[in-house]
């Protein structure tokens, strides 16, 4: 009961005092609606574009889009992987071969979803926040990977960690696309020529 009059008090208020210092008070409810708004919006994407995936994979090879590179894809939402820099991480979608595979390891990519709106940067924030993300994908969801889903293992045949080949950073397009298209195309080829093995892309 203090607690919920505490609360109260400080939403009333606009501010907290915490140790002598003005601190950002709780959300209220206009900022409760902007996060939610804001959380849908990247959740709706992140489903729009794993059914994208999963019936590109289901095309003939050479009519393919996204995954031309596989003989057999499968595509996994919301994956376990784990490394040691990073800890347990999920990544938006994981595509493993299930195809026959020369050598050790099946065919690995990582795909990661931002809906950003890139609109309203100009052209040097574009480039720091890709890159920013771009680094941040390679380090959690690239390189290499021990898969921690259950169901991926008979894929595996050396075990759970496997080499990443590839690593895709796809932005939500639409209204949220940088209206500069020669800005937006330089700041994808230099990330992909300085951060190798993420592929970035707009939808």
């Amino acid at each position: 009961m203090r607690y919920g009059q505490e609360r109260l008090v400080e939403l009333e208020q606009g501010t907290k005092a915490k140790k002598g210092r003005t601190v950002e008070p709780p959300l209220q409810w206009d900022g409760y609606q902007r996060m939610r708004g804001l959380v849908t919006r990247g959740l709706k994407f992140e489903r729009t574009m794993a059914e994208v995936l999963r019936a590109d994979a289901a095309l003939p090879r050479a009519q393919r889009r996204f995954l031309g590179d596989f003989d057999k894809p499968r595509v996994e939402w919301y994956v376990g992987v784990w490394k040691p820099t990073s800890g347990l991480r999920f990544a938006d979608v994981l595509v493993i071969e299930e195809g026959s595979f020369s050598g050790s390891s099946p065919r690995v990519e990582t795909i990661s979803f931002k809906s950003r709106n890139l609109a309203l940067l100009d052209e040097k924030a574009l480039d720091a926040q890709m890159s920013a993300d771009a680094r941040d994908a390679l380090r959690y969801y690239g390189e290499t990977l021990d898969i921690r889903r259950p169901s991926l293992q008979p894929l595996l045949r050396e075990g759970s960690e496997v080499p990443v080949q590839r690593v895709r950073l796809i932005y939500e397009g639409g209204d949220l696309k940088p209206r500069n298209v020669n800005a937006l195309k330089r700041a994808m080829d230099d990330i992909e020529l300085r951060i190798k093995g993420v592929e970035v892309l707009v939808q």
